[in-house]
């Protein structure tokens, strides 16, 4: 597709994902309808991967932590103990979610150290930013960015107001 071409679809392309992919990668696409193939593929396995995460019950990176009311930040390690942040990457896949970037976030610092007991689960639900790989094949310029629902926990012990 011509470089007007590719701007058009991103312009026009109804659920915005097309907004999420590296511009070179859109581009290396040589019709339209493949491109349309390659976005519907992608928005199905953001769909079944929202799905799988949505049905585990333990806490997992990416989702969500209201730490006081109308106050969220991500869950970005687990392990001994939780660790949030405002300031990761979100990579997900059929079954699981991990996150990247600043792990350890200084502006939460203030809520001391956080146990998985310290959460617990919610009904909601809350859009995150996330990414794959586009058609599930990795390589260089092939992540794609798109917002899908993720759990929300509560801080048990009040949170900070």
């Amino acid at each position: 597709m011509t470089y007007e071409n590719t701007l058009t679809f991103i312009e026009n392309e109804q659920t915005g994902i097309a907004k999420g992919y590296d511009f070179s990668f859109l581009q290396s696409f040589y019709s339209r309808e493949r491109l349309e193939t390659q976005v519907a593929f992608d928005l199905a396995n953001f769909k079944t991967i929202e799905e799988n995460l949505l049905a585990k019950t333990e806490q997992k990176e990416g989702e969500w932590v209201e730490y006081a009311e109308n106050k969220y930040t991500r869950i970005s390690r687990i392990g001994e103990t939780v660790q949030i942040s405002n300031q990761v990457g979100i990579y997900v896949w059929e079954n699981g979610a991990q996150a990247s970037g600043c792990t350890w976030d200084p502006d939460l610092d203030h809520l001391g150290t956080l146990y998985k007991s310290d959460l617990i689960a919610t009904t909601e639900t809350r859009k995150g930013r996330c990414w794959t790989f586009s058609g599930n094949q990795s390589g260089p310029g092939r992540g794609v960015y798109f917002e899908i629902n993720f759990r929300v926990w509560k801080l048990a012990r009040g949170g900070v107001q």
